[in-house]
C-alpha cells in the first residue's frame, strides 16, 4: 500500500504470484532506471508506503508458531540495487504503541505527513481546508492559543463521527433483521479502497473507513471475509461493563476456519492488556452445544464453567466484533448463511 493505503497488489495466494513466490519491485512514479530482470514492477504514487503480511496457520501451537516465523524470515526487503539483506525485528512481548489518538497532537501529525508526501491534484481541495485549520505545505505548523483549543474539541468529535458513520450509516446489514454488516461499506472495494469516483471524491466515506481498517486489498473476499457487530438488537454500542452471549451456529461455510475477535470501538485495535482477544473453531480448548453451534461470552468476568469460551472485555471501554472467515465458502458470502445476533445476559 502507498502512505494513503491505496492497494498495489496482493502478495500470496491471492495475488499475483499465486503463492508460488516472487520478486515485487516499486518504484517511483517518475523512475527511469533500470529494472529487476523477472520482478513484477509497481509504481507507488507516495514516497512512504508499507505492507502486512498474515501467514494463516492451522492453529497457535509452538509448531505451527515456528514454522509461520521461518516463513517470514525468508522474505527480503531491501533497496534496488543492494545485496538483499533484511533485518527482522521480534515484538512479541514488546508494547509498540501503533493506535493514533484523535485529540489535538493529531493535528501535527497530519502536518508531519502532509510535508513528507507530494500534493497530487486532487489532493488541492482537502489541502484548501487544512490551511483553515493551520496546515499548510512548506510553512512550519504553529497554531495559536485559540486554534489549539478548536483541535482539542474538533478531534474527538471527528473520531465520534466516524464511528457512527461506519458502523451505523455507511455499512447497511449484511443479513435481513441483524446487526451484523459487512466490513467493507459499498464503494470501499468498488474503488479500490480509495473512493475516487469518476466525479467526486468521497473523504467522509474514506476516513470513516480508515477510522476502522488499516490496510487494503486488491483482492477482498477471496481468502479472507469479515463482518462487524458493535450494537445490540436494540441498536446499543457494546459495553465492556456488561455481560453478552454469541452463538455461533454449527456448520460455518469456510474452507480453513472462522474467528470472533473483540476490538476498542475508538482504537479499532484489539482491547489493551486483555488476553484472550479472539476465538476460533480450531481451538481444542472451546466447547461446542450437543448440535455444533457454540456459544461464546463477552464480559468483564468469566461466567463460571464458561472459561474456554469466553472473551474479556475492559469494564471502561466500549467495544465491537469482527467475525472472520478464512477461505470462505459462497453461502457465507451471499448472506444464505446468517450469524446470530448477541445477546445480553443480565
Amino acid at each position: 500500500m502507498d502512505a494513503w493505503q491505496r492497494p498495489l497488489d496482493d502478495v500470496g495466494a491471492a495475488g499475483r504470484d499465486k503463492g508460488r513466490g516472487a520478486k515485487y519491485l516499486i518504484v517511483p512514479m517518475d523512475y527511469t532506471g533500470p529494472l529487476l530482470p523477472g520482478a513484477m514492477v509497481y509504481r507507488q504514487r507516495t514516497h512512504n508506503g508499507f505492507s502486512i503480511l498474515r501467514p494463516i496457520i492451522a492453529d497457535a501451537s509452538p509448531e505451527n508458531l515456528r514454522k509461520a516465523s521461518e516463513y517470514v524470515k525468508k522474505m527480503k526487503i531491501y533497496p534496488l540495487g543492494q545485496k538483499p539483506k533484511t533485518e527482522y525485528i521480534d515484538l512479541y512481548g514488546k508494547l509498540l504503541e501503533m493506535t493514533p489518538v484523535l485529540n489535538e497532537n493529531i493535528f501535527r501529525e497530519i502536518h508531519e505527513m502532509i510535508e513528507e508526501e507530494p500534493v497530487e491534484t486532487y489532493n488541492l481541495a482537502m489541502m484548501g481546508l487544512l490551511a483553515k485549520v493551520g496546515i499548510k505545505k512548506g510553512e512550519s505548523f504553529e497554531p495559536s492559543k485559540d486554534l489549539k483549543a478548536i483541535h482539542a474539541k474538533a478531534a474527538p468529535e471527528a473520531l465520534e463521527y466516524m464511528i457512527e458513520e461506519y458502523h451505523r450509516i455507511l455499512n447497511p446489514p449484511f443479513f435481513k433483521g441483524r446487526k451484523w454488516s459487512a466490513l467493507m461499506p459499498p464503494g470501499a472495494v468498488e474503488t479500490d479502497f480509495s473512493y475516487e469516483f469518476a466525479s467526486y471524491f468521497d473523504y467522509h466515506a474514506r476516513g470513516s473507513l480508515y477510522y476502522a481498517v488499516i490496510s487494503s486489498v486488491k483482492n477482498y473476499g477471496s481468502a479472507t471475509f469479515y463482518l462487524d457487530l458493535a450494537e445490540t438488537p436494540d441498536g446499543e454500542w457494546l459495553d465492556g461493563s456488561k455481560n453478552y452471549k454469541l452463538n455461533v451456529p454449527a456448520g460455518v461455510p469456510v474452507r480453513d476456519f472462522w474467528a470472533i475477535t473483540t476490538y476498542d470501538l475508538e482504537t479499532a485495535s484489539y482491547l489493551r492488556d486483555l488476553e484472550p482477544s479472539s476465538i476460533d473453531s480450531n481451538m481444542k480448548s472451546v466447547k461446542k452445544n450437543a448440535d455444533g453451534s457454540v456459544d461464546i461470552y463477552f464480559g468483564p468476568k468469566a461466567p463460571k464453567g464458561k472459561e474456554s469460551n469466553w472473551l474479556p472485555t475492559d469494564p471502561k471501554r466500549r467495544f465491537f466484533l469482527l467475525f472472520r472467515a478464512y477461505g470462505p465458502e459462497p453461502a457465507i458470502l451471499d448472506g444464505s448463511f446468517v450469524l446470530n445476533d448477541i445477546e445480553l445476559v443480565k
